[in-house]
């Protein structure tokens, strides 16, 4: 089955921003998406990042994916459903932001499985 293509946008980082951050704007950002339908559906998306993107933080991540992870009842079966591709050319750029959604998704494992905070220690 071939992947539907979901473009996240310049726009979507905000004004003169080449970062994408906050988890108050990515839950706008998957609104905008409706993203909440899409996990609902049997079809599988590709999740574009523009050019010119040089960070994605956690907290974005969480605002626009978080919701799905859970309705689809874990970060593997989220995998299986969204890809990520970065559409910047520039190798370094790429690596750094495949680490950066690497973070994102230990991080969202991590709430969803309820490991947070000092319980992390623990």
């Amino acid at each position: 089955m071939e992947r539907i293509k979901i473009a996240l946008t310049p726009d979507h980082r905000g004004t003169n921003s080449t970062t994408f951050t906050g988890r108050t704007e990515g839950e706008a950002v998957r609104k905008t998406l409706d993203l909440s339908s899409k996990d609902n559906d049997n079809n599988k998306y590709e999740i574009t990042i523009p050019p010119q993107t040089t960070s994605f933080n956690p907290s974005f991540y969480l605002g626009l994916f978080f919701d799905s992870i859970k309705k689809l009842r874990g970060l593997d079966a989220f995998k299986e459903k969204y890809s990520i591709v970065f559409l910047d050319t520039n190798s370094t750029i790429k690596n750094v932001l495949q680490k950066n959604i690497e973070e994102c998704e230990r991080k969202a494992n991590n709430e969803y499985l309820g490991k947070t905070g000092i319980n992390i220690l623990l």
